[in-house]
């Protein structure tokens, strides 16, 4: 399978175990530097899982867009990622005891994805798009075929920008052909006045997910936090309950989900194999600190 993955690569900075301040200094227990961003994880995740991947994203001329590139050539993904003016996007990422999580991020580079088109599309099973600026959006939606010639499905996975301006979301959402978003955003797309929570019973997460259903044939995928997932496959809703881990750090698990349960639907897997797939994948990352499995950055 040929996976294209589009969005973010940056650098995130993660501090963990961090308490409220006292004082102008707090020791933690550990910082360390690590690729991120939507795109990449999703990349990694997927590799992982045998895909062959490509990326499409931007980063700087500077020491961690070299960085990044050469962690992903070290994982066998084929960087589509052209050196940009502004430096690579960068987060600090604040984890506490619980696993929650925290960004600062500045988006640098990384909001320019797309600025010189998205060559290789044509060759891809399966598109991923992960968060992007409202600019690399408009970017992309001018590189994509007619639903009807194109060879790929097309999974959207939308980032804070995309989510803040639901109308401009529509162009890429009525395109979709899997639209993968968390409990708190498919009541926010909704313009929902139910349950304002991370994680609502299958019956309210079905409800969202038909709502969110823009043309026939398009499927919903919904991440319930610990309630599980459910995956509304055009006709009928399939819920799967999590698994109970301890978790480090929850950042990152969104990517794992959802990039193993498109992984998995895409070569054909059944909703629940899917979903228990895409449990497995974001349980594994929820156990360590950053937001994917490839570990720290290093020259």
């Amino acid at each position: 399978m040929q996976f294209t993955t589009i969005g973010a690569a940056i650098v995130d900075i993660v501090v963990s175990r961090v308490r409220p301040m006292r004082g102008a200094k707090q020791d933690v227990e550990h910082i360390g530097l690590y690729a991120g961003g939507g795109a990449v994880n999703a990349a990694l995740n997927v590799a992982a899982h045998g895909a062959r991947v490509a990326v499409h994203a931007c980063v700087g001329r500077d020491l961690e867009g070299g960085l990044i590139r050469d962690l992903l050539q070290r994982h066998g993904i084929q960087a589509q990622i052209p050196d940009h003016r502004l430096p690579t996007g960068k987060a600090v990422v604040m984890v506490d005891d619980s696993g929650a999580a925290r960004a600062y991020a500045q988006r640098g580079a990384s909001a320019w994805v797309g600025e010189s088109g998205f060559p290789g599309l044509a060759h891809a099973d399966v598109v991923y798009v992960t968060g992007l600026s409202l600019e690399s959006q408009a970017w992309l939606q001018r590189s994509l075929a007619p639903r009807t010639a194109r060879p790929f499905k097309l999974v959207v996975t939308p980032g804070a920008r995309q989510l803040s301006d639901p109308a401009a979301l529509h162009g890429l959402w009525d395109e979709a052909d899997l639209l993968c978003v968390n409990a708190r955003e498919a009541a926010r797309l909704c313009g929902d006045n139910g349950p304002q929570t991370d994680e609502p019973s299958a019956d309210v997460a079905e409800r969202l997910a038909r709502h969110l259903v823009r043309r026939p044939g398009q499927a919903i995928l919904v991440t319930l936090g610990a309630a599980g997932a459910l995956f509304f496959d055009g006709a009928q809703g399939h819920h799967h309950p999590a698994l109970r881990v301890e978790a480090l750090s929850t950042i990152g698990a969104g990517d794992a989900f959802a990039s193993a349960f498109v992984h998995a639907w895409a070569g054909g897997a059944d909703p629940q194999s899917a979903l228990a797939a895409a449990t497995e994948s974001a349980a594994r990352v929820i156990q360590v600190i950053p937001a994917n499995l490839a570990g720290p950055l290093r020259a």
